[in-house]
């Protein structure tokens, strides 16, 4: 399998959207989850590589979401997956390899698995590091980035925080 980089949380650009696709498979570590089929829903967004699409109306000029659904189904059904989240990732190579995506987003639900919720999921995001070009950062820009990051995300923390105990000395006062 390729290597993708991890992408931004948010994601610009045109893209082809599936939603709630259900596929019967095989996925999870329990026995009954290996003796039986359980549903999972697949939500998928994929980057479009380019424009040409809404000018020449021709479906190979996109990335055809028929193409796509059934190349995931058929992926689902394809083998035993133990964890969802092999199932994510396996999908998204699907999408940004077979399909040329710029990028892709999954979100792959196991419906009724955990009881009083809908469902258990995991979602992922993935850059094709063919179409997206990213330079990687070095190993001391990455770790002063997470610094910065983890500094920012202490001082939202301790803003809350300070916001929440006023505002509940306001209510005693």
């Amino acid at each position: 399998m390729k290597d993708y980089l991890a992408a931004p949380e948010a994601l610009v650009g045109d893209r082809v959207i599936i939603e709630d696709l259900r596929i019967p498979a095989f996925v999870g570590v329990y026995p009954h989850e290996k003796a039986q089929k359980q549903i999972v829903a697949l939500n998928v967004e994929v980057g479009l590589s380019t424009q040409v699409c809404f000018q020449s109306d021709q479906v190979g000029d996109t990335i055809d979401y028929a193409g796509l659904a059934e190349a995931l189904r058929k992926l689902a059904i394809s083998r035993h997956f133990n964890l969802i989240e092999t199932l994510a990732e396996h999908a998204a190579n699907v999408a940004l390899v077979d399909f040329g995506a710029r990028w892709v987003k999954i979100r792959i639900n196991k419906i009724g698995v955990v009881p009083n919720a809908k469902s258990a999921a995991v979602a992922i995001t993935r850059l094709n590091a063919d179409t997206c070009k990213i330079t990687p950062l070095s190993p001391p820009e990455a770790r002063a980035t997470s610094e910065k990051l983890l500094l920012v995300t202490r001082r939202k923390s301790e803003a809350n925080r300070d916001e929440v105990e006023s505002s509940s000395q306001a209510q005693i006062d």
